[in-house]
């Protein structure tokens, strides 16, 4: 980065050079010899200030400073104003100061050359004025893509927080289910209890626990259209079906809710052996 912006000062310093080099051929004045005598110094330090460029660090902010406005105000030549441009756009950036003196000398390099046509006053100055709005424009896009690829990172880092805010929020809600079911479990004197609290708990309308003599398969079945979950259950004698009728349909769409409600038919056999007449219970359980 620093070799580069070395090259390019050196290339900005060798035109401006050139371009008085070739002014000075086409003047006829006292001033022509000094005007190539400085021209050649302003080279000369250019090339060292690139050169060595650490140890003359200071020379590279006042060698266009010291030679480029007097250099322009004895060429006798008023196009020479715009000389500085370049050099006011390349400092902008690097060293606001030295912008700041070489635009200041351009207007008043401009005011005592153009004080009698306010045309091209006005004209000069307007474009001697754009020269560092110009140099800002990299650094403003820069900024703003900077500050554009900063919100773009936040608004990442913003959803990859929600998705863990919502993995963390439904595993909270899974291990407050499942202590619930354990304490229920624990504190319920039968099953009529036991399932009355879950009823309450996940708001369901009925639940009905009937028995089974045999069950082909103990998978979860839903019946979406009625708000119907049915959890066959294995027993220590015999089988049962706990259904659980929902207030609405749509509670089966909470995959927790559902996976809660499936625990807790299973856990009925904590309660009940089975439905034969030796059994604590001999009947359906039914509870709206």
């Amino acid at each position: 980065m620093r070799k580069m912006i070395k090259e390019v000062f050196l290339g900005v310093r060798f035109l401006v050079s050139l371009y008085f080099l070739l002014v000075s051929l086409g003047i006829d004045t006292d001033s022509k010899s000094t005007v190539i005598i400085l021209t050649a110094l302003y080279f000369s330090f250019s090339l060292l200030s690139y050169l060595k460029f650490d140890q003359v660090r200071w020379m590279n902010k006042l060698v266009d400073v010291v030679f480029v406005p007097p250099i322009a105000f004895l060429s006798g030549e008023p196009k020479a104003i715009f000389s500085l441009i370049p050099l006011i756009v390349v400092h902008t950036n690097r060293n606001a100061i030295t912008a700041g003196i070489l635009l200041i000398s351009g207007i008043l390099l401009t005011v005592y050359s153009f004080a009698q046509e306010p045309l091209f006053l006005f004209s000069t100055l307007i474009l001697l004025t754009s020269a560092p709005i110009s140099a800002l424009v990299p650094d403003f896009i820069g900024t703003i893509k900077k500050d554009r690829d900063s919100i773009k990172e936040l608004r990442k880092a913003y959803r990859r927080l929600l998705q863990d805010f919502a993995r963390w929020e439904r595993d909270r809600r899974e291990l407050d289910h499942m202590r619930f079911l354990i304490e229920t479990s624990t504190s319920s004197q039968d099953v009529r209890e036991f399932l009355r609290t879950v009823k309450e708990r996940f708001k369901v309308k009925k639940v009905h626990m009937i028995p089974k003599g045999e069950i082909d398969s103990y998978e979860l079945m839903m019946d979406r259209e009625k708000g119907l979950l049915s959890v066959p259950v294995k027993l220590e004698e015999g089988n049962a079906v706990v259904i659980f009728e929902m207030e609405s349909p749509f509670q089966l769409n909470d995959d927790l809710v559902v996976r809660s409600l499936e625990k807790a038919g299973r856990m009925v056999s904590l309660f009940v052996a089975g439905f034969e007449d030796s059994s604590s219970l001999g009947k359906a359980i039914n509870i709206g």
